[in-house]
């Protein structure tokens, strides 16, 4: 039996002519009942021909209450708080048809019998209300637990007593796909503490920790707050103790989103690592970048790129003339054109396939493009691989580089915004001395009177989500069941997600007039061992006991810990206080571009320790580290080192 009311209730939704007929005969029943209650000495015969009229009259009234309000159009096994609301509407509509009624019958119509009038309406609404709100409530519940199918054995709390939450309880415990069985809700409001929402206990933060976990064994915590109703350093703080509990915790879409997409169910997501960066919501000066973007020719180099993809989608905002992508990756490139041509139709793009170290085809785009802004983000970025190809690391980097800053000069465009990196200061490694040495080209570029364009340079540290970056890496790792590698237990690093570093490098090109630096604020350094465990922790696991940590040792080139600032650069602060200004040291033009030229131009006769050589001759506090040019490290000048 408990099989057939399942399929029922599965497969078929009554129509809406069952449920107002339904409807209407109750509401009418009880009508009629009220007057052989109040009339109960005459006959029915009596009182049929007594009150025919009336009776014909107040079905009319029903009928034209429900045809207009359509409380029959709600789906009754999912009946909510408003759909009840709506109910006792239509009653109220009705009660007040029944009143103009009796008042109608009482002064126009001349009977010698009392009239109906408010006592009777008054029992009518509530006996009437009483039983629709009752039986859509009985449906609802019956429904409800017929098709909750298996029993959910999860126990679960929500944190976030709010709308969310409580549409996320809602949702969930109808949902087969889910086995949480939702216990309690987790909220510090004191207007909430202590009392019960829908049946269900409300527990402080603090009582769910000491007490509520362990006593009720919570096995999952399902967070259910909007971003603008708890800070980023609360929630990090209440996800920290989730994972020193060893309880899986989740989190649900924001209402926003099941408002945009309400065909879409409850999206019970594990918590984005992203969050555990514990930062406030970037704020930038919009009306400054919209000011230097709106109707300008924006060109985008290394455009296909995970920091590169991240600023078309921001400058396509701020209503561009026409956005120029340049990158060598085709295939990627395709993907961010059909993605722009989806989600930014009225954005006019022009997607290039090139080489930016092809000086005679950037030449050429230049002269028929004329940019006003260029967004340089291409750059070879990998440690190790650049530390074995030191050729490929400058020709691409620093050459590219090159190319393209001197034809902003001739071409003069307006800004040439260029992004480097921390492992730029102090560097250990080929990949960072060749960003350093494009800083430096850049800043000397800057001492040049007479130019046009204003070069700036943005630096900051490791990106989450990024390709080739970290976190991807540990998450493959994870999901083959580890182990997780790491090359040392004390390695550190420096954090922002992309949309971040995107929105400051936007609003870092609008500002100074040229030859600076910008150094974001990345937060404190993050060390990788203790973010090994929380992606562990969040994807269900405990870490070295399910999922093994392994350490491989330092890789060639590699630090322990990044710096943003050299030791000879002053920092100043900006209007920003996410953005400060790394003034470096005067650069003669002179002398760096003729030693970068003869690196260049000599580039393709050399070995990868005379390359090298050159780097640190340009770059003096380079310092290889757990590397083959180590040995370079003692030469005084290029000039010591016979190849």
């Amino acid at each position: 039996m408990y099989e057939s009311f399942k399929r029922i209730f599965e497969k078929n939704i009554a129509p809406r002519w069952i449920i107002f007929i339904l409807d209407i005969a109750i509401i009418w029943s009880v009508y009629f009942i009220i007057i052989l209650a109040f009339w109960q000495k005459e006959s029915i015969t009596d009182i049929l021909y007594a009150h025919s009229l009336k009776l014909f009259l107040a079905g009319v009234i029903f009928i034209t209450a429900y045809l207009i309000v359509k409380p029959h159009h709600n789906i009754i096994r999912h009946s909510t708080i408003q759909d009840f609301l709506i109910v006792i509407f239509v009653q109220c509509l009705c009660s007040l048809g029944l009143l103009i009624l009796s008042l109608f019958n009482s002064f126009l119509i001349q009977h010698n019998q009392r009239e109906v009038l408010f006592p009777e309406i008054i029992i009518h609404f509530f006996i009437s209300g009483f039983i629709l709100v009752f039986l859509r409530m009985i449906i609802r519940y019956v429904g409800s637990y017929l098709l909750q199918g298996t029993v959910k054995t999860r126990k679960t709390l929500v944190f976030g007593a709010g709308c969310l939450g409580l549409m996320a309880r809602s949702v969930i415990e109808r949902d087969d796909a889910y086995n949480y069985h939702i216990i309690g809700f987790i909220d510090d409001n004191p207007n909430f503490v202590g009392k019960r929402l829908e049946g269900i206990p409300v527990y402080s933060v603090s009582k769910t920790f000491k007490q509520i976990v362990k006593e009720q064994n919570i096995n999952d915590i399902i967070i259910a707050v909007n971003d603008f109703e708890i800070s980023k350093e609360k929630k990090v703080e209440f996800i920290n103790l989730c994972l020193e509990k060893r309880i899986k915790v989740k989190e649900i879409q924001e209402i926003s989103t099941w408002l945009n997409f309400p065909r879409r169910k409850a999206n019970v997501q594990n918590i984005n690592i992203d969050d555990l960066l514990g930062r406030e919501p970037i704020l930038i000066d919009i009306r400054k970048i919209s000011n230097g973007l709106s109707g300008k020719t924006v060109m985008v180099t290394g455009a296909a790129g995970s920091i590169g993809s991240e600023i078309v989608r921001q400058i396509t905002q701020f209503k561009p003339k026409k956005i120029i992508l340049i990158d060598q990756a085709e295939s990627e490139l395709f993907k961010l054109q059909n993605e722009i041509k989806a989600n930014f139709k009225n954005s006019v793009i022009s997607i290039i396939v090139a080489n930016i170290t092809d000086s005679t085809r950037m030449r050429k785009i230049f002269a028929t493009e004329y940019p006003d802004i260029v967004y340089h983000a291409s750059a070879y970025k990998h440690v190790p691989l650049m530390e074995d190809h030191p050729y490929e690391a400058v020709k691409n980097n620093v050459g590219g580089t090159k190319i393209l800053a001197d034809l902003s000069v001739e071409f003069e465009v307006d800004r040439f915004v260029m992004i480097s990196t921390d492992k730029a200061v102090n560097p250990t490694n080929v990949m960072g001395a060749s960003k350093r040495i494009c800083e430096i080209y850049v800043q000397s570029l800057s001492q040049l009177e007479d130019i046009k364009t204003q070069f700036i340079t943005t630096r900051f540290g490791n990106v989450l989500g990024s390709n080739g970056s970290v976190v991807p890496v540990f998450k493959k790792q994870i999901e083959r069941g580890g182990p997780v590698t790491i090359t040392h237990k004390d390695i550190t690093r420096f954090f922002m997600t992309i949309p971040e570093a995107s929105q400051l490098v936007l609003e870092a090109g609008f500002m100074g007039s040229g030859g600076e630096i910008f150094l974001f604020d990345m937060g404190k350094p993050v060390r990788i061992y203790d973010l090994a465990e929380k992606m562990i922790s969040l994807a269900g696991y405990e870490p070295n006991k399910d999922i093994k940590i392994v350490f491989t040792g330092l890789r060639p080139g590699e630090k322990l810990y990044e710096e943003l600032l050299t030791s000879k650069e002053n920092c100043k602060s900006t209007l920003n206080d996410k953005i400060l200004i790394a003034r470096g040291r005067s650069q003669i033009y002179e002398e760096v571009n003729n030693k970068i030229s003869e690196m260049l131009l000599k580039l393709s006769d050399e070995s990868d320790q005379m390359i090298v050589a050159r780097m640190k001759d340009l770059v003096p506090e380079f310092f290889s580290q757990n590397s083959r040019f180590e040995e370079l490290d003692y030469k005084i000048n290029i000039f010591d080192f016979k190849p």
